[in-house]
């Protein structure tokens, strides 16, 4: 997702050029092959509506989740492993919480 700014681009059946994403667009004239991109994920002012500044929070914070998720693994060492469990269950249970909000 953050990798790779666009995920609908354009093909030959297009009308127009162009590509677009969650918080990415690049936008053609028609008459010469550059592209206006706008949008920014560091810079949620420069996102298109306030239904793409919810979905890019929603699937940033699920993939900080994750991420958090991952890095718990290492209270295997410290902690019961059950406690590990439950901590890295609701974990994932809140990340695909912010999957599904991001959807709707």
């Amino acid at each position: 997702c953050f990798i790779q700014p666009y995920w609908i681009g354009d093909g030959v059946d297009t009308p127009q050029a162009g590509y677009f994403g969650l918080f990415h667009y690049c936008i053609g004239n028609g008459f010469s092959r550059e592209l206006t991109c706008r949008g920014s994920f560091t810079d949620f002012s420069s996102l298109p509506s306030g239904a793409f500044k919810a979905a890019s929070f929603f699937i940033g914070l699920s993939m900080m989740l994750i991420i958090a998720c991952i890095v718990c693994f290492i209270l295997f060492f410290f902690c019961n492993t059950a406690t590990v469990y439950k901590i890295c269950a609701w974990m994932q249970l809140t990340s695909d919480l912010c999957l599904l909000l991001d959807c709707l």
